[in-house]
């Protein structure tokens, strides 16, 4: 990174003009002539060093942050036992489970499995997805499961395997993200200002020399005039290193950027996609569903079954026969298991979270299901489907085939004929029996040869911050909006219960969402707060209506069929848990908890990313006003033809502008008063109207003052004009109002208290204080190498 830094084009000429001043200054005085080059050629390495090493910690940053992105954790069995193992700690022989929403984690063969779909697109550039079975049983790295279950050993892991290989050709550099690129094209246009300054400085100063020669004022001596001239070239060359931020300005965002990425992963917000945590500082809808809202701890509350009505769990009483058969259609039509967790080491049930509850409330029962299980072993299985809303499993019962299957109650109930009694025996279900039942509870159905077994009551409770949240969210501009597969009742209890349904708010069942006309859609999305009984396709058909009405919109996903709505959603929102793989890879941000309060906190950064790229720019542009012109009238106002800041000066301006002011400014953390403005607009400029107001007013200050101390600084400090102590005091004082400047800079709407940063900013206290400190020690220790003279106070 430090050659790299060498190589650019202005140190370029800024080091070959040092060096013949070296040579120049050497032949007119060998004692000192070479000393004001030297330094200049030290202060370029010294400001090269210092934002490679800025660079490099923030590429380090970057590179930790996308191996804990990759990073997931997987089902494998190991002496026998189904435990959660992280992808890196896969070996060859390991025997991994697979479900639909996986994404491979190795090449390997199937072992077994039950109509398992992969999309090997990624690998093989095929459309259609693949069955995979006797036939092709060959399983690639980074390629989808679409749907089936099924166990497969891996063969080749890492770079061994056909993704590695792919892979090992490939360099990802890391795209810039629309905060970049839009202040790039700034820093453009700032850059032309610069060129036009320096280029009128050594006009000007040339001229200057001219007519010094032509009045008599300098001799006609070759080597004078060419040290004078190399002078000249070194002061505007100086210049345009402080006024061409090239490069500067995006560099501040990926600072702030690579400072986030780790604070937000401390709050539980893995950060996929760079431009996602600035898109979130514009987001101005969210779309979620019940999975942050609610605990993820599904719970049998109350039961329906063979003709029984239990309230609770506690009540349930089931004769031998009804029991037996209920557990077994629970146990032997589940994709849900117990394994050892992780982390813990503890035994945790892992799948569907509703089939997860069911096995719970086998184990309330003090009914070991894994001894059913083996005594009734599944022959074939019809996973779980979006559009069907049921799953069904074939297995051995008695000598005979028997069909399990459950579902939403309402798909369920509409299967069957018959109803289970008390006493194992069958009788017609009647529509008046089917309205009972569907009063009873209305959550999950079980059947056995279209014969009505049980129907589960299973809630998820809210999680007790969600609501606040939500709130807050609301009070920034954000409308919060539930999109679930519940049923309008269940759907509208939680969104009253979080504080999403609002007064006005209406709520829309999927079908009747998508039975809409387009124009329809357009007058009534603006008031939809509730979209129950919602398909896949109506979760995308709402967010593409949001993004039509100038929406900035973060949907969450958690089933492969979310994968739709989640891609085309500005923000792609995945929970760590709940979200199959597909999703994750779909998304921009991960929630590691599963809350929604950590999508408040992600708006939060996201905001605070954008608020720090426009404080850098509202210190960047003061110092380079100021900078550039105490430089120039400074230069064409002196006797002697100098500039009363030196190249070295202003090389360490420039580092206070650059390295020191970004880690200053864009590392600080958000504060909960950002939630009090309005989501920032995508075509918002990126120098509000305040800006205007703190950069004029600053600059205004800074020349008037500069320009007092440099026409009558000799005269207030008792100085002799135009001295080196004279142009110390210059220096000195421009640096002092840099320090305040990056105070005032910290605030943007023009808050009085512009000292807050202190207290909760710790970086940018170091760099304030170790700033004053560099400064003092130039002062009073630079002598002749930093072109200064001791002060005294």
């Amino acid at each position: 990174m430090i050659w790299e830094g060498l190589h650019d084009r202005i140190l370029v000429i800024l080091m070959i003009s040092a060096t013949i001043s070296i040579i120049l200054g050497t032949v007119e005085n060998l004692s000192s002539g070479w000393i004001e080059g030297v330094t200049i050629l030290a202060a370029v390495v010294v400001v090269v060093c210092v934002a490679a090493i800025n660079d490099h910690s923030v590429q380090l940053r970057l590179q930790k942050h996308n191996e804990r992105k990759n990073e997931k954790l997987i089902k494998v069995i190991r002496d026998g036992e189904l435990e959660q193992i992280s992808i890196y700690d896969v070996r060859v022989g390991d025997i991994v489970a697979l479900d639909a929403g996986d994404t491979i984690c190795a090449d390997g063969i199937l072992l077994s499995g039950h109509g398992l779909v992969v999309d090997e697109a990624v690998m093989t550039g095929e459309c259609q997805p693949s069955k995979k079975g006797p036939e092709d049983p060959f399983l690639l790295s980074s390629t989808c499961i679409v749907g089936g279950i099924g166990k497969m050993m891996v063969i080749c892991i890492g770079c061994n395997s056909q993704a590695g290989k792919v892979l090992s050709f490939l360099h990802h550099p890391v795209d810039d993200t629309p905060l970049q690129d839009k202040l790039e094209i700034f820093g453009h246009d700032v850059a032309k200002f610069g060129f036009a300054v320096a280029s009128l400085v050594l006009v000007s100063l040339f001229i200057k020399l001219g007519f010094l020669v032509y009045l008599g004022y300098l001799p006609l001596d070759i080597t004078l005039l060419l040290n004078h001239a190399i002078k000249y070239v070194l002061l505007s060359v100086t210049i345009l290193v402080v006024a061409v931020p090239e490069g500067l300005l995006p560099l501040s965002v990926t600072t702030s950027l690579a400072y986030s990425m780790v604070k937000m992963l401390k709050e539980k917000n893995l950060l996929r996609r760079l431009e996602d945590c600035e898109t979130m500082g514009c987001c101005t809808t969210i779309c979620t569903g019940n999975g942050t809202l609610t605990m993820n701890k599904m719970t049998v509350m109350k039961l329906w079954v063979a003709g029984a009505n239990f309230q609770s769990v506690p009540e349930v009483r089931l004769t031998q026969c009804v029991q037996d058969l209920l557990v077994t259609s629970i146990a032997c039509n589940s994709t849900a298991c117990e394994i050892k967790g992780a982390a813990s080491g503890e035994q945790i049930f892992s799948g569907s979270p509703i089939e997860a509850a069911l096995l719970r409330f086998c184990r309330s029962m003090n009914v070991p299901f894994e001894p059913i299980q083996e005594r009734n072993p599944r022959i074939s299985i019809v996973p779980f489907s979006s559009p069907h809303k049921c799953m069904s499993s074939a297995v051995q019962r008695n000598g005979k085939l028997c069909r399990l299957t459950k579902g939403n109650s309402d798909v369920i109930i509409g299967l069957c004929t018959n109803v289970l009694q008390e006493d194992g025996s069958k009788i017609p279900l009647t529509e008046e029996f089917k309205d009972q039942v569907k009063q009873a509870c209305t959550a999950l159905g079980l059947l056995t040869h279209m014969t009505l077994i049980a129907v589960a009551g299973i809630k998820d409770p809210v999680r007790p911050e969600v609501s606040d949240a939500v709130k807050s969210c609301q009070e920034a501009g954000i409308v919060v909006r539930l999109a679930t597969g519940a049923d309008p009742e269940t759907a509208k209890s939680l969104a009253r219960e979080c504080g999403i349904l609002q007064e006005g708010g209406i709520v829309v069942k999927g079908n009747d969402y998508r039975a809409m006309s387009e124009e329809q859609r357009i007058a009534v999305t603006p008031n939809i707060c509730v979209m129950a009984s919602s398909s896949a396709e109506d979760k995308y058909i709402l967010v593409r209506t949001l993004k039509d009405l100038g929406h900035v919109v973060a949907a969450t996903g958690e089933g492969t069929c979310d994968v739709p709505a989640t891609k085309e959603a500005d923000i792609g929102i995945s929970m760590q848990t709940l979200s199959t793989e597909v999703v994750k890879r779909a998304s921009g941000i991960t929630l590691l908890d599963d809350e929604f309060p950590s999508i408040l906190r992600a708006v939060l950064w996201g905001r605070s990313v954008y608020g720090n790229a426009r404080k850098f720019l509202q210190f960047h542009l003061t110092v380079n006003f100021v900078a550039v012109t105490l430089a120039f009238v400074g230069a064409l106002s002196s006797s002697r033809g100098q500039s009363p800041l030196k190249a070295v000066h202003i090389l360490w301006v420039n580092l206070i502008m650059t390295t020191m002011a970004s880690l200053a400014l864009s590392t600080e953390a958000p504060d909960r008063a950002l939630l009090k403005w309005r989501p920032y607009k995508r075509d918002d400029s990126l120098i509000t109207h305040m800006m205007w107001w703190n950069i004029g007013t600053q600059v205004l200050f800074q020349i008037i003052a500069g320009l007092i101390v440099l026409f009558c600084g000799h005269t207030i400090f008792g100085v002799e004009k135009e001295s080196i102590e004279h142009f110390t005091i210059v220096f000195n004082v421009i640096v002092l109002f840099q320090l305040f400047n990056e105070i005032n800079s910290s605030k943007l709407h023009g808050e009085i208290n512009v000292f807050t940063a202190f207290s909760t900013n710790p970086i940018f206290v170091r760099v304030i204080f170790s700033t004053l400190l560099v400064q003092i020690f130039l002062v009073q220790f630079g002598g002749i190498f930093a072109g200064t003279q001791p002060l005294s106070l």
